[in-house]
């Protein structure tokens, strides 16, 4: 699928993410340390974007205020809630995040009521971090999957939004995507096998439950899951 260079890379990439995390994990007695961790895993993902071929940035129609793929479900993973958590409550005012609780319930509400299949219908509920000029509110601290969303035409991203039958692969940019996706999936994949919540969330509602919540983060760094299953991304019919 990948030139042999571009294969290469990816491979490389994966080994460091998997291996610079699992080290940092392994070590992590806090909350804190895991935190840290995390910090360290998101910059390698930034890495390998800074580090691809600028004639292959050159590409991507992506820019400041371009905000299609910010009306799309977000499925993440426990690590990446308490990352953007922690964002959040360091440099929110209590008046603004009082406000985005009260985003989050309503987004969470809307997730909880419907069924299994009715959750991946069309059209999508923007997400409750997008800033009203088009721009995420949490940028330095999105999720992993935020970062890596990279296509040559915004227009097929707009598309997609109410029309599923839009084909995104053909617009996305596979030499960066193939190297930023290894990254993140040596991340997931080291915190997987450290034993930590594996299941997959919708980001807003598992937000809203880490910032109402304290216990969540105690579940987490106890290796269970972290928040109800109302939260996860896809529920089972009851």
């Amino acid at each position: 699928m990948f030139s042999p260079a571009i294969e290469k890379q990816r491979r490389q990439l994966y080994s460091a993410a998997v291996e610079g995390m699992e080290e940092r994990v392994e070590t992590a007695a806090t909350a804190e340390d895991m935190l840290a961790a995390l910090h360290w895993g998101m910059a390698l993902v930034e890495r390998a974007h800074d580090e691809t071929p600028a004639k292959i940035r050159r590409t991507v129609a992506c820019r400041a205020g371009c905000d299609h793929c910010c009306t799309t479900l977000v499925d993440v993973q426990a690590h990446e809630v308490f990352y953007a958590a922690e964002h959040i409550q360091l440099n929110y005012s209590p008046e603004r995040l009082a406000s985005l609780i009260e985003r989050l319930a309503a987004h969470r509400a809307r997730h909880e009521a419907l069924g299994p299949d009715a959750a991946r219908e069309r059209p999508w509920t923007k997400c409750a971090l997008l800033g009203a000029d088009g721009r995420c509110t949490i940028y330095e601290s999105r999720p992993a999957i935020c970062r890596v969303h990279h296509t040559t035409d915004a227009s097929a991203c707009a598309a997609f939004a109410t029309d599923p039958e839009v084909d995104l692969d053909a617009v996305y940019v596979p030499p960066l995507r193939a190297r930023m996706f290894a990254v993140m999936v040596g991340i997931d994949e080291a915190i997987e096998a450290a034993g930590y919540d594996d299941r997959s969330y919708d980001f807003n509602s598992a937000l809203h439950e880490a910032l109402t919540n304290s216990l969540s983060r105690a579940l987490w760094m106890r290796k269970l899951p972290a928040f109800p299953d109302g939260c996860l991304s896809e529920r089972e019919q009851d």
